[in-house]
C-alpha cells in the first residue's frame, strides 16, 4: 500500500500535479490517501491534476482516494488515462463532496472538469466526461436526487468479472432512500462501471466500502485494510 501525501493544504491556483504508477506483472498496489483532497478558491486560471496509472498482465492495481472537495470559487480540471493490460486487474475509485458541506458550501465552485479514459488491452472501454458549473442545468443530475448530492465512480476491470454478473448485481441491493446506484458493463467483457449517488457523506463512504468489499470478492481477493484519517 502506498499513501500519498500531498505537501501542501489543497490545490492552489496554477498548481499543476502529474502523477503516473506502472504496475509490473506479478505486482498488487493499493494507491491510496490519508485525507480528503481539496481545491481551493483562484482569482484566475485554474488548478489541474494529470494522472496516468498502467497494469501489466497478471498484475492488480487499486486507486482509492478520499473524497475530492471543491471550496467555493474554485476552477480544477483532472484527467485520467487508465490502461490495463488483458489479464491485468483493475479497481479505480474516485468521489465528489458538493463543497466544504460543515462550513456551508454547497455547490459554490465555479466548475469541475473531470475527463477519464479507460483502455483495455487495445480496447478504447470507457470515456467519461463531468463537466460541472454551479447554476447551469449541468448540476441538475445531481441536485435533483439529493440537493446537496456526494458523488462516486468505480471502474473495475478483470477476467473474472466476466462471469461475475449475479455477485455484482448484488450492488442494488445497496440502495436506499439514502443512496441511488447504477451500474453497467463496458464495452470491453472484462470492464464494470459503478455510480453512486448519496445524500450524505457518511452513506457515500458506507456504500463504497461495501462496493468495495464486493468487488474484492468477486476477484478472489481480501480487501486490505487502510490506514488512514478521513477528510470532511
Amino acid at each position: 500500500m502506498l499513501n500519498v501525501v500531498n505537501p501542501t493544504a489543497g490545490l492552489l491556483q496554477d498548481d499543476r500535479i502529474t502523477q503516473e504508477a506502472t504496475v509490473r506483472t506479478a505486482a498488487r498496489l493499493l494507491l491510496t490517501m490519508p485525507g480528503a483532497s481539496r481545491a481551493h478558491k483562484v482569482r484566475n486560471g485554474w488548478a489541474q491534476l494529470q494522472q496516468s496509472f498502467t497494469v501489466e498482465h497478471g498484475a492488480f492495481l487499486e486507486v482509492l482516494p478520499e473524497v475530492f472537495i471543491p471550496q467555493a470559487g474554485a476552477c480544477y480540471k483532472q484527467y485520467t488515462r487508465l490502461e490495463v493490460a488483458e489479464g491485468g486487474e483493475l479497481l479505480f475509485f474516485e468521489s465528489l463532496a458538493p463543497g466544504r458541506t460543515a462550513a456551508g458550501e454547497v455547490f459554490q465552485y465555479r466548475w469541475l472538469d473531470w475527463r477519464t479514459d479507460l483502455f483495455i488491452g487495445t480496447k478504447h472501454a470507457a470515456r467519461e466526461r463531468l463537466r460541472l458549473e454551479p447554476g447551469t442545468p449541468s448540476i441538475a443530475a445531481l441536485t435533483s436526487v439529493f440537493p446537496s448530492a456526494y458523488y462516486a465512480s468505480v471502474l473495475a476491470v478483470s477476467e473474472k468479472l466476466s462471469a461475475s454478473t449475479p455477485l455484482l448485481a448484488s450492488l442494488n441491493d445497496l440502495q436506499s432512500n439514502e443512496v441511488w446506484i447504477g451500474q453497467s458493463r463496458l464495452a470491453h467483457p472484462s470492464g464494470w462501471s459503478l455510480r453512486i449517488l448519496a445524500q450524505t457523506a457518511p452513506a457515500l463512504r458506507s456504500t463504497l466500502e461495501s462496493s468495495r468489499r464486493a468487488l474484492y470478492a468477486a476477484l478472489g481477493r481480501n480487501p486490505p485494510g487502510l490506514r488512514r484519517v478521513s477528510g470532511r
